[in-house]
């Protein structure tokens, strides 16, 4: 039920709505809608899935280049794409946890410039955010991937070197994103 059909049941008409006996008018109500969405971000998910898949892509042809693991034999095809959409699936749950957590990280609880400028401001820290992330996570999964595939897994079973390499680092990645945003949190709680 919207916010408009509850002033309205009834029929009653009422600018304001009573909730557990609290009246709230609908200055109230477009106020908190204020204060919600400007604590939601809005970025490009989408680009992030996508560069997900590209960089997940990096393992497919290390492993083919490298081990001579085949993309054309049905078997090998069929752990390809299942490995790099496992792989971009871990991958872009970092880059959102990561991106969240470095945008909040550089907000701050007090205005920095003029309100006609806040969003702006709020822009470009998200860019710096995505930024950040993007090149955090990308550089680390290629360094990390690489060594796996060409120093720690070279000579072991080319399906165990694929496998492990990129989702092994992809599952770092996640969990290092994660780490992130809770140490975010605990540092948030003690300036309270």
């Amino acid at each position: 039920m919207t916010r408009d059909a509850v002033a309205l049941k009834g029929g009653e008409g009422e600018a304001a709505r009573s909730h557990a006996g609290v009246r709230i008018s609908r200055e109230d109500d477009r106020l908190l809608d204020d204060r919600i969405n400007a604590n939601t971000l809005v970025y490009p998910k989408f680009a992030l899935i996508v560069m997900s898949f590209i960089t997940a892509f990096q393992s497919v042809y290390l492993s083919h280049a490298v081990n001579g693991l085949d993309w054309a034999i049905p078997s090998n095809a069929g752990l390809y794409v299942v490995v790099t959409l496992f792989t971009a699936y871990m991958l872009s749950q970092a880059y959102t946890v990561m991106v969240e957590s470095e945008f909040w990280r550089r907000q701050r609880h007090y205005s920095e410039v003029p309100k006609t400028e806040e969003k702006l401001l709020h822009k470009l820290r998200l860019q710096v955010a995505v930024g950040y992330s993007l090149f955090f996570i990308n550089s680390v999964f290629s360094v990390l991937c690489t060594a796996l595939h060409l120093y720690i897994f070279r000579h072991a079973d080319p399906w165990a070197s694929y496998t492990l390499s990129p989702t092994m680092t992809a599952a770092l990645l996640w969990l290092v994103a994660q780490k992130n945003e809770e140490s975010r949190r605990r540092r948030m709680t003690r300036h309270k």
